[in-house]
């Protein structure tokens, strides 16, 4: 809603203003930011910034656009009960995140979406996005301490309010393996989510536990993939990552495999989590996933936008200016011995939280000597 109005422009006045420039003007939303972005010539950087600046200090949040808005989400919430990973994501985020903001579905559900209020979107803005912590990153032929004056002039003390504090996240510790069921009849394949929350994304060892997961089953030679795939052809893609934030962060694997063969797919991932957990990874496979992880490095890098991104990653989550000048020299010293100490530190298979989504009478027989079995609606599984 914030590009959809100000308090002097419509949201199609401020269209035409942005495409009068060749530029372009978007806004989005994660779990620990919101952000409103341009991508213009550098020529027309002093007007481009007047016009986040107006979006920015007096965004207007028309009723009208608020109305549309809510109609298009609640459309797409109805097609995505239809979705087996989106039903898969959003129980696995009620069961590992449970009593927190993260077990909420960031786009909101059906009940949420239906009866939020310009009201409470206006008092949302005021008290988070109008305080202290918000940052200003510009990539591009500029002169740095020129944009700081602008800046400074446009935005004058808007956000000299306190830093918000945030939201409690006591995330309920998994005292085993939790087995969760989406019940969807007739399915061919099974939607698999599999992990348990993880460490923040500033913690010291996230770059370390990057590498882990990588081998783990974080590209396509990872060893979860070349065993479900390669190995026993259950899924066509099986895929781990480490994700982090500014509260606890996850450890998810995930994958679409046959229905047959769910429960064989669980055990061989579970038996690839203890194997790295055990034994040391070979020198090959440390080395190319070092190799990886320095040639995706450089391609992420390759824009301005690119670059903006990188540069907001370090303000949002308070890593050190020269965080990326040791990028390459921490994966480095990542040797085998901490690579085993990572997996035996984060990855815990034996208190992980499991969500299957597919037909529960042939899920449940298959996966029952886990643990025991909860069996959900699909209407209510995600709902909030």
């Amino acid at each position: 809603m914030l590009d959809e109005g100000s308090d002097r422009r419509s949201a199609t006045e401020i269209a035409a203003a942005m495409e009068r420039l060749g530029g372009r003007l978007s806004t989005s939303a994660g779990w620990n930011s919101t952000y409103l972005s341009a991508s213009l010539l550098s020529q027309d950087l002093a007007t481009g910034l007047e016009l986040m600046a107006e979006l920015t200090l007096s965004p207007s949040f028309p009723e009208q656009e608020l109305e549309r808005l809510r109609r298009e989400r609640l459309a797409e919430l109805l097609q995505e009960r239809e979705d087996s990973r989106t039903l898969a994501s959003r129980r696995f985020a009620e069961v590992v995140f449970q009593g927190t903001p993260y077990q909420h579905p960031l786009e909101g559900d059906e009940e949420s979406v239906a009866t939020i209020t310009r009201q409470e979107m206006a008092g949302f803005y005021r008290r988070y996005l109008l305080a202290g912590g918000s940052f200003l990153v510009a990539v591009g032929d500029l002169d740095p301490e020129e944009l700081a004056e602008q800046a400074r002039s446009l935005l004058g003390s808007a956000f000299a309010a306190p830093r918000p504090e945030l939201p409690s996240f006591d995330v309920r510790p998994l005292e085993t393996l939790e087995v969760h069921v989406v019940d969807r009849p007739g399915a061919a394949q099974t939607e698999l989510f599999l992990g348990h929350d993880c460490l923040r994304r500033r913690d010291p060892d996230f770059l370390p536990l990057m590498v882990t997961n990588s081998i783990l089953g974080g590209k396509f030679t990872s060893r979860i993939n070349l065993n479900l795939r390669e190995r026993h052809g259950y899924t066509y893609g099986a895929h781990s990552q480490v994700i982090g934030r500014l509260g606890p962060g996850q450890f998810l694997i995930s994958a679409a495999v046959g229905t047959e063969v769910t429960g064989a797919a669980v055990r061989e991932t579970v038996k690839e989590i203890r194997r790295i957990q055990e034994e040391l990874v070979t020198e090959e496979e440390l080395a190319d996933t070092k190799s990886y992880l320095r040639g995706i490095f450089a391609q992420q890098l390759q824009t301005v936008d690119d670059l903006a991104f990188r540069l907001g990653t370090l303000a949002l989550y308070e890593l050190p200016d020269d965080y990326y000048d040791h990028y390459h020299d921490e994966i480095g010293r990542t040797d085998r011995e901490q690579v085993r100490e990572m997996a035996r530190r984060y990855f815990h298979p034996e208190r992980m939280a499991l969500v299957a989504v597919g037909p529960a009478s042939q899920l449940v027989p298959q996966l029952e000597d886990l643990g025991p079995v909860v069996v959900w609606d699909p209407a209510l599984a995600g709902s909030g």
